[in-house]
């Protein structure tokens, strides 16, 4: 489950000595980074999402609306049987597995323009390395977000403690405008920076700058 991962940072965070540090999670990073501000609060100095879903099944929250065909299928199958998302992944494989930066932007499927312009320049060359690293030992890891993303995180968002921003682009097709709102209202004391002009990837490269620096000073406040 999502919770888990605060277990593994802990123990990387002992081997380089640091008692504490600061946490971003990008898209599925987002519920790690809000694992690690709830379950380790005196570590964490302070955290922000970016572009990050909602806990599944929340309250006032249609999980779904708004996402693009290819996620909405991965949670469709992540929901109905681990072997359909299983099977889904397989099919996929080989178009991530060697995907190269000039074909990064048809291999992500519907994106708006705004993050197919930011996948035009060096962003598509490095997301499509990334990607290819992430595939190199298969997509299992991939396998496991999705199955505990759509299932209990395993903490609760009213034990954070720590100062939270919430980053999140209105014309994002991943990830939703409203799972960013749904965070913001719901996580105590979150601030928000809600984008009306970003996308699900141009949000990260576009003020990526903005949110370090805003995380380093909440974490002074």
């Amino acid at each position: 489950m999502v919770a888990d991962c605060s277990t593994d940072t802990a123990n990387i965070l002992d081997q380089f000595g640091a008692d504490c540090f600061f946490v971003i999670g990008w898209s599925g990073g987002g519920p790690h980074a809000l694992a690690c501000a709830a379950l380790l609060p005196q570590r964490v100095i302070a955290a922000s999402t970016i572009a990050s879903p909602a806990p599944y099944g929340s309250q006032n929250l249609d999980w779904q609306a708004g996402q693009d065909k290819e996620t909405i299928e991965k949670v469709q199958a992540a929901l109905a049987d681990p072997d359909e998302l299983q099977s889904l992944l397989e099919r996929e494989e080989p178009k991530f597995a060697q995907v190269t930066g000039d074909q990064i932007i048809a291999a992500l499927g519907d994106l708006p323009d705004v993050d197919k312009a930011v996948l035009s320049g060096p962003l598509g060359a490095f997301l499509a390395d990334n990607i290819r690293e992430a595939y190199r030992n298969g997509f299992w890891g991939l396998f496991d977000d999705n199955i505990a993303f759509v299932r209990d995180w395993g903490f609760d968002l009213s034990r954070i403690k720590v100062p939270v921003t919430v980053w999140q682009g209105a014309k994002d097709r991943m990830v939703p405008f409203a799972h960013g709102q749904w965070l913001a209202d719901n996580v105590r004391d979150a601030r928000a920076h809600l984008l009306a002009e970003h996308g699900h990837l141009s949000l990260a490269v576009g003020s990526f700058d903005k949110i370090l620096d805003d995380l380093i000073a909440s974490g002074k406040r």
